[in-house]
């Protein structure tokens, strides 16, 4: 493995297990599979509440109020505390397992294709309660999607990757108004196509990721991946 991950300035890859122990709380994390990220034989006041006991958030006498409020804040009913996963649809199981992140009250939350797997009518519910989070909770979260719409409804910050590799950051207005790299240019063009039969497959080059056309080749040199470069205060690119 290569490269950082820090976070309010410390590389977590250095720290000791006890720093990183306590480094969790403020750092969690939401699955894509929320069928999976369920353990089936535990209730939903085990699986949000131990977190909460493990790290002090919560205690014996008072765990099931706590747990109570985040499920209610998830929009889930108080009657849901003593069921099992399997009793509940792929909707609610992303709530529970939102619950079980924001009870532990973080400050960053990765939230990894949360919405999915989920149809479209549940979809639009889940992206509102991440909206109603960041208002009432303050919570910074980053939001993996493939959903550019999604994205332009709930995220001010975007960074695009093609095939690992950053390729363009900006705010939500550059992106959208002012896309530089061609692969975010390709993203953007695919949001509104009627006709699934006229996209293009993207082509992916043997040497460089962002030969994304044939067409693009020329403006990238072999074996080298182009920095970010400022555009302006919003706005960088990798793009030469």
């Amino acid at each position: 493995m290569s490269g950082e991950v820090r976070f309010r300035g410390r590389n977590i890859f250095d720290l000791d297990r006890d720093s990183l122990r306590d480094l969790r709380p403020q750092m969690q994390y939401i699955f894509q599979d929320s069928y999976s990220s369920l353990n089936p034989r535990l209730p939903i006041i085990t699986a949000i509440g131990e977190p909460m006991l493990e790290h002090g958030l919560a205690d014996k006498t008072n765990v099931r109020d706590r747990v109570t409020d985040v499920l209610r804040l998830c929009g889930m009913d108080a009657d849901a505390l003593d069921r099992y996963p399997h009793e509940f649809s792929g909707g609610q199981r992303q709530r529970i397992g939102i619950a079980r992140a924001m009870g532990l009250k973080p400050d960053f939350v990765v939230a990894d294709e949360p919405v999915a797997s989920l149809d479209v009518s549940v979809q639009a519910q889940i992206i509102n309660l991440f909206s109603d989070l960041q208002e009432r909770r303050g919570t910074t979260f980053m939001f993996i999607s493939h959903d550019l719409s999604v994205v332009e409804h709930l995220c001010s910050r975007l960074m695009i990757m093609y095939l690992g590799v950053i390729v363009e950051v900006g705010s939500r207005e550059e992106i959208f108004s002012n896309p530089i790299h061609p692969y975010t240019k390709e993203l953007l063009d695919a949001i509104p196509a009627a006709n699934p039969k006229g996209r293009h497959a993207l082509r992916k080059s043997d040497s460089e990721p962002f030969a994304v056309r044939r067409s693009y080749a020329h403006d990238i040199r072999d074996g080298q991946v182009p920095e970010l470069r400022k555009v302006n205060e919003h706005h960088w690119v990798a793009w030469s």
